[in-house]
């Protein structure tokens, strides 16, 4: 089983995951975080019919304001790069389609370290079962995606600079993998998942939850224009613009061609299923 490294955010001093900061450059990740089994959690939950950004979070009864938060965008690579379906069907333990009924904001916290990581935790209604127990068609299950709203404060920075305003340490960032934000309420999507447990980067939470298999790799949401199931990817037009060289066109050029044919491939599994 491929294992994807654990992801890990910061607001004032991140823990990057790559440098990939021209085209077909990638750097590889040559080690991997401890897993700390000393944790605790902070939930924050969204009830309204908007997506999460647009509301406020409720922590211990005090909402805080997220209409203006912070955007603060880590960079990730990835030990394993999927590119076709079937990878995806073998690495994972589930496949299934379906939509967002809700999300919540939820800071994983490290109590040996006090830093704070976000994810969204979605409550996610299966429609079909593409891939693994059938059983669980019908039934709505808890995955934590990389990403979200953090605090100063969740995040660690009351304990390394103590001159913080309670204000400061109140602000609010809003952390996303590669530009790419969490996915929200209403989103329909085939997802690529594992079980807790599944991964060593697992941390124990008092609920039982699920994990995309690649982060954004292994989610695709269901585009009403193309009747496609496209997930989210680097803006190639862009790339392409800002290539110098034949050979960094060509890159770009290949890229798209693979994203354009995993898409195709996880529609047809959609298609054939129904």
């Amino acid at each position: 089983m491929k294992n994807l490294r654990s992801i890990r955010f910061g607001i004032l001093s991140m823990f990057i995951l790559t440098g990939c900061g021209s085209i077909g450059n990638e750097s590889q990740i040559e080690e991997q975080e401890k897993k700390n089994n000393h944790t605790e959690s902070v939930s924050q939950k969204d009830t309204s019919n908007s997506s999460l950004e647009e509301k406020n979070l409720v922590d211990n009864n005090k909402e805080i304001s997220v209409d203006n938060a912070t955007i603060i965008e880590t960079q990730a690579s990835f030990v394993v790069k999927y590119e076709n379906a079937r990878e995806l069907v073998d690495d994972s333990e589930i496949a299934v389609e379906g939509v967002v009924v809700s999300t919540e904001n939820y800071v994983h916290i490290d109590k040996e370290t006090a830093q704070g990581y976000p994810y969204t935790k979605l409550t996610f209604k299966i429609n079909q079962v593409l891939n693994g127990d059938p059983s669980l068609e019908g039934s709505e299950i808890l995955i934590l995606e990389e990403g979200g709203y953090i605090t100063a404060e969740q995040d660690g920075m009351d304990e390394k600079f103590p001159d913080l305003t309670e204000e400061e340490l109140k602000e609010t960032y809003l952390i996303t993998l590669n530009g790419h934000k969490p996915s929200s309420k209403g989103d329909e999507m085939v997802a690529f998942l594992n079980g807790y447990g599944k991964s060593e980067t697992d941390f124990k939470t008092n609920f039982d939850y699920y994990s995309f298999i690649g982060a954004y790799q292994a989610k695709f949401d269901y585009d009403k224009k193309s009747s496609k199931y496209m997930r989210p990817a680097e803006n190639f037009d862009v790339m392409l613009k800002q290539a110098r060289t034949k050979a960094d066109k060509s890159f770009v050029e290949e890229e798209v061609e693979v994203e354009e044919g995993i898409n195709e491939e996880v529609t047809k599994l959609v298609n054939e299923a129904r």
